[in-house]
């Protein structure tokens, strides 16, 4: 059985409706957080993963 999971990469932008610490800080700790996988505790085997960029 094959798992399929998503990994997004969050790009902080400048001249955005957010202040850029903000987005940095944000970015930061979405990269720090445990992945989807690890945190479900599924074999590394049998993972699919799609990613996408998103900027904020």
């Amino acid at each position: 059985m094959l798992h399929f999971l998503s990994r997004d990469i969050v790009i902080p932008t400048i001249g955005s409706g957010m202040a850029l610490w903000r987005e940095k800080l944000f970015a930061s700790m979405h990269r720090n957080a445990a992945a989807a996988a690890d945190f479900l505790h599924l074999p590394t085997n049998r993972i699919v993963e799609l990613g996408s960029k998103v900027e904020i």
